[in-house]
């Protein structure tokens, strides 16, 4: 069994929220960075809340979106805008030779909400949910 580190869970989330600070200044290969590793980071801890409650299995990186979702810990709005900005990563993944950033950035900017509550949704599941067996160190 894998057991989920709280300290590293909490230090990824002050990480988006680091991210979401610094991307309205960012351009060039820093907002590339930046939008990368929301995406990125979000699919890490999301998968870190998946372990740690043992649910089940994602298939992609939407898929840790969808769980989320439907285990209560995000809204719907928020997977929507997690999906949409999502929709970059094969772009800065694979096609990084060509990023319109004024489109990215647009994209982001208008579903930045999502990763700024971020945090504080997780947070929220991870205190509320009733669960007795989760797989969190310590526990």
């Amino acid at each position: 069994m894998y057991f989920v580190d709280r300290d590293l869970l909490n230090e990824r989330l002050d990480y988006i929220g680091r991210l979401t600070k610094e991307f309205e200044d960012a351009e060039g290969f820093a907002l590339e960075r930046i939008c990368h590793m929301l995406i990125e980071s979000t699919v890490d801890v999301g998968n870190m809340i998946i372990d740690g409650f043992i649910l089940r299995d994602p298939g992609s990186y939407l898929d840790v979106i969808e769980i989320l979702k439907t285990e209560g810990a995000i809204p719907e709005e928020d997977q929507n805008d997690f999906k949409a900005t999502f929709e970059w990563r094969n772009t800065l993944v694979r096609e990084y030779t060509a990023i319109d950033h004024e489109s990215m950035k647009a994209d982001f900017k208008r579903h930045l909400g999502a990763y700024e509550q971020y945090k504080s949704r997780i947070h929220a599941f991870a205190e509320n949910d009733g669960q007795a067996v989760t797989a969190f160190k310590g526990e």
